[in-house]
């Protein structure tokens, strides 16, 4: 008797069947969402002072285009600019382009680079639970600095206090997945799948199984992607719908209203340079999408973000 599919595995079946579908266009933004849902997801689990439980960088950190942790974004977004596939690969690249970024070159992304060396052997696969679950094994006995410590007992003040253990390199294993699509059947799509290695997962103890972790992840991270799909798809039909009739004033307008959907508030010299356009080329774009109320003002920054909150890429 042959099981039903998982719900994840339903998933991403549907998301593999709108490939063939999906236009540049559609490809583009959905590149440029998985990028920032990607640094959210770093965000969340990278060491960055390896504060452990006092750990809480705050909401604008996670937005990639205006985070304050400008090194880090950079580093981030130089390494999947070399190892991701060509469609996220290009995305950080205009990223990068658009905060003025040169290229960065690590060594703090040296267990990311092993994560995916490793992952890589066992691709490809018919079995992606089950290689992730060997995967997860290896990085789990054979690289100690991918542990993560449950607690630790310190001293403050003369007083014994039990804290979150400072944190280990779950971040570069989670890192590895999401860049590796075709591991789920989905060949080089233009999309990544965030969060499927939580730091959970490499934990000493645990109130569930590690695969059951695994599937809840799995679903999680396909969820979201499914959900950043119907979103591009929406906005991009929204600009056929608002711009026809005025490219003659802005050629450029279609474009800037992907990187602002995909990426969220971007100011108009960020636009300039992700787009390879002069700033008034980049000022007549916006203009073009304000007289179309698609996107609107920020004052705090001058960013201009999507005017519908349904557009907003929420976490």
């Amino acid at each position: 008797m042959v099981s039903a599919p998982a719900p994840w595995q339903l998933t991403l079946a549907r998301i593999e069947g709108a490939l063939p579908f999906i236009s540049a266009e559609l490809a583009e933004c959905l590149a440029l969402a998985s990028l920032r849902r990607l640094w959210r997801v770093q965000v969340r689990d990278y060491p960055f002072d390896n504060l452990g439980i006092e750990h809480n960088p705050g909401l604008e950190a996670s937005e990639l285009v205006r985070t304050w942790y400008s090194e880090e974004r950079r580093q981030f977004l130089s390494w999947i600019s070399r190892r991701g596939h060509p469609p996220l690969a290009h995305a950080a690249k205009l990223v990068m382009a658009a905060k003025n970024h040169s290229e960065g070159f690590s060594e703090a992304y040296l267990p990311a680079d092993r994560a995916l060396e490793r992952l890589d052997a066992l691709l490809p696969t018919r079995d992606p639970v089950g290689t992730l679950l060997e995967w997860l094994e290896e990085l789990r006995t054979e690289e100690l600095d991918f542990f993560e410590g449950g607690s630790e007992m310190v001293k403050v003040g003369g007083f014994a206090i039990t804290r979150s253990a400072p944190r280990g390199a779950a971040w570069a294993a989670s890192l590895a997945t999401a860049i590796r699509p075709h591991l789920f059947g989905l060949g080089s799509a233009p999309l990544a799948l965030a969060g499927v290695m939580p730091r959970v997962l490499f934990r000493e103890f645990h109130e569930e199984p590690l695969p059951a972790l695994l599937r809840s992840a799995i679903q999680m991270a396909a969820d979201k992607a499914a959900a950043d799909l119907r979103m591009m798809r929406e906005a991009v039909a929204l600009a056929d719908k608002q711009l026809a009739g005025r490219l003659y004033a802005s050629s450029t307008a279609p474009q800037a209203w992907r990187m602002i959907v995909s990426l969220g508030p971007l100011t108009r010299a960020e636009l300039a340079r992700s787009l390879g356009v002069t700033k008034r080329t980049a000022s007549q774009s916006v203009l073009s999408l304000q007289e179309a109320g698609m996107v609107r003002l920020r004052e705090i920054d001058s960013a201009m973000l999507p005017a519908s909150a349904d557009l907003v890429h929420r976490g």
